[in-house]
């Protein structure tokens, strides 16, 4: 409690810009303060007393901190990915977590079509080459090597939820070929866009670009390995807009260094920042941005609006509509909320 009122700490999500979200979480009656997430420990040292938390995706939620906050109600998760939350021991100690699954589908959607695009046309390839050379064509051809146009080649889903689905609809222009894989979907359901679903082996073989979009959980963490990459053709590009920990670092780096597949673009990587050592930094063949995709003014905006939508909602006594752990509702701290 606050001054009688009940207490959300925010960490990181309301910013410059959130004064309305701000607004209206106090005037629902609510105090709001500023925490830390940087550790477990600072996030019990700054939110001992909250009833309800507003973070972003790269903090620590673990048992110990569940157990350590022993007022805190729900967890609201302001990003698609909740990989950092363990939910499992959320749920053991009754507390609500939600997370915001649309806010930025538009952007990094965006995102993933310009590191297709710029993978289609060896812009890793062209940026190493001018570095190296300056304006000189010659070497920058050389470099970029054969250049085959979209509308001939096939790009692979690896997952088909609401982004990737974006994503093909926005190359549909392209007239590419589309694969995905995804055991959770029938041909049915994809068939609006035309995807063709098939194994994980058989998109490696048969893709010239691969774009990742899986969440991490443990069924999906290092699910793309040394095996899969090298399935891939020679000649084709590995794409990851979802996150680092889907992929084995380690093996695709052996892949893009031994030229056994021909590049890669990547906002997400397992550890982030990364290392200064880490080589796919000044590899040639890849194209980094730091885990930019979900940015933009628009999501931004929607993220506080959605994610205060929910906190709102549990507040007024409804579950939020984004419950990840809905099995918490037999025993959440809270007691019964409605359901409309």
């Amino acid at each position: 409690m606050r001054d009688g009122r009940r207490l959300i700490v925010n960490i990181g999500v309301l910013l410059d810009g959130s004064a309305d979200a701000r607004d209206r979480l106090t005037s629902a009656g609510v105090a709001v303060v500023d925490g830390r997430g940087g550790s477990e420990d600072e996030i019990l040292a700054s939110c001992g007393d909250a009833e309800v938390i507003l973070g972003l995706g790269q903090f620590p939620f673990t048992d110990r901190v569940f157990a350590g906050l022993p007022r805190l109600q729900l967890l609201m998760q302001c990003t698609v990915g909740y990989d950092r939350v363990d939910v499992g021991a959320a749920t053991h100690h009754g507390v609500l977590v939600a997370n915001s699954p649309r806010f930025c589908i538009e952007e990094v959607s965006d995102h993933a079509v310009m590191l297709l695009m710029a993978c289609a046309r060896r812009l890793p390839h062209q940026i190493d080459a001018f570095r190296r050379h300056g304006w000189s064509r010659p070497p920058a051809v050389e470099a970029m090597g054969p250049v085959r146009r979209m509308r001939e080649q096939t790009l692979g889903f690896v997952g088909f939820g609401k982004i990737p689905r974006l994503t093909a609809e926005k190359m549909a222009g392209f007239g590419m070929r589309y694969l995905a894989h995804d055991p959770y979907l029938t041909p049915e359901a994809v068939r609006p866009w035309r995807v063709e679903l098939v194994s994980l082996d058989e998109l490696c073989r048969s893709s010239d670009f691969i774009s990742m979009h899986a969440l991490l959980n443990a069924e999906t963490r290092a699910m793309f390995g040394a095996a899969q990459f090298a399935a891939m053709k020679p000649t084709a590009y590995f794409v990851n807009t979802s996150r680092g920990g889907t992929v084995d670092e380690t093996a695709m780096t052996h892949a893009l260094r031994e030229g056994r597949i021909a590049g890669a673009a990547l906002d997400v990587l397992e550890q982030e920042p990364p290392h200064l050592d880490n080589p796919l930094l000044t590899l040639p063949n890849v194209l980094l941005t730091a885990h930019t995709a979900g940015h933009g003014v628009g999501s931004m905006r929607d993220n506080r609006q959605q994610s205060v939508d929910q906190v709102l909602r549990f507040l007024s006594g409804l579950w939020p509509t984004a419950l990840v752990n809905p099995e918490v509702k037999t025993h959440a701290r809270v007691g019964r909320l409605r359901e409309s």
